[in-house]
C-alpha cells in the first residue's frame, strides 16, 4: 500500500492531512524526533511541535520521558481501535466503511520493535491513551496480572477490562488484587469473581492506604500518579524499567502477606 493511499485511509477516520502525514512519518520512523518526522514528513517543524498533542490525545503517538523528547505510534492496532470508537460516536452509519480502512491498515505493514528491549518510561495524560495501555498489559498476560486499587473504585475498572482478563486467565494467568479499604467484603469478592472469573482470581484486602499500580508478569508496570481519582482521570506512568518493576514486585509481595482474605 502506498503512503498517499494510507494518508487517504487516515483522511477517512478523521485525521487531517497533516495530521495523517505526521503519523504515518512516526510509524515510519518507529522511535524518533521531531526534527527526525518534520524532514520526512515534509510538514514544518513549528507545525510539528502544534500536531503532536492532538495525535497524542487521539491516542496515536506517545511521548517518553528523556532527552531529547522522542515519540513513538502507539500499537496500531490499538490506536486505530480508538479512532473507530471516537467515529462511531459521532456516526454510527459511518461504522461500516470505518472498519474495512481499519483492517487495510494492519500492524503487518509496519515493523515496530516489541517491548523489552530498551528501559522506557513514558508518563501518560490522556485517559482514552492510558484505557488502551492497559487494556494490552492485561490481555498480553501469560503468569500474572497484579493490581492494587481502592475498593471503592473497583468494579467499574474490572468492568471496562473484564473480556481483557478473561483473556489473561484464558492465556494461564493468575490475577491477585489487593483491595485498599476497610474489613474483607465477601460480596464485592463475589462480584469481581462474577465479572472477570472465578477461577484463578485472588483477591485480599488491606487496612493502609497503598500506591496504586498494575503489573503483568515482571515485564511492564502502570502507575497511577493521583490515586484519588479514577481511571484515566489523572496521568499514569507506564514502564518496563526492571528496576523499577523489581521494587513494586518487592512491594506487592510485602503488602499481600499483609492483606486479609
Amino acid at each position: 500500500m502506498t503512503n498517499d493511499e494510507n494518508t487517504e485511509l487516515l483522511l477517512g477516520l478523521g485525521l487531517t492531512l497533516n495530521q495523517a502525514k505526521v503519523y504515518l512519518a512516526v510509524l515510519k520512523l518507529e522511535k524518533t524526533t521531531v526534527g527526525q518526522v518534520a524532514k520526512y514528513s515534509k510538514v514544518r517543524r513549528e507545525d510539528v511541535y502544534r500536531l503532536l498533542p492532538a495525535l497524542e490525545k487521539m491516542g496515536l503517538i506517545e511521548r517518553l520521558l528523556g532527552k531529547p523528547t522522542e515519540i513513538r505510534a502507539t500499537l496500531i492496532s490499538d490506536a486505530l481501535t480508538l479512532l473507530v470508537a471516537e467515529e462511531k460516536n459521532r456516526a454510527d452509519e459511518r461504522l461500516t466503511g470505518m472498519r474495512n480502512m481499519v483492517q487495510k491498515l494492519s500492524l503487518k505493514e509496519w515493523k515496530q520493535p516489541p517491548l523489552g528491549e530498551e528501559s522506557i518510561y513514558i508518563l501518560i495524560a490522556e485517559k482514552k491513551a492510558i484505557v488502551a495501555k492497559t487494556a494490552g498489559l492485561i490481555s498480553n498476560s501469560r503468569k500474572e496480572v497484579a493490581l492494587i486499587a481502592d475498593k471503592a473504585r473497583i468494579m467499574p475498572i474490572l468492568a471496562t477490562f473484564s473480556d481483557e482478563y478473561k483473556m489473561a486467565i484464558n492465556s494461564g494467568a493468575q490475577i491477585r488484587l489487593i483491595l485498599e479499604g476497610d474489613t474483607p467484603d465477601v460480596l464485592l469478592k463475589e462480584k469481581v469473581k462474577k465479572t472477570i472469573g472465578t477461577n484463578s482470581v485472588h483477591i485480599g484486602f488491606h487496612h493502609d492506604p497503598l500506591n496504586h499500580f498494575i503489573m503483568s508478569d515482571d515485564k511492564e508496570a502502570l502507575i497511577t500518579t493521583a490515586k484519588e481519582s479514577g481511571l484515566g482521570e489523572s496521568p499514569s506512568l507506564w514502564t518496563n524499567n526492571r528496576n523499577l518493576i523489581g521494587v513494586l514486585r518487592t512491594s506487592f509481595e510485602s503488602d499481600w502477606e499483609k492483606a486479609e482474605s
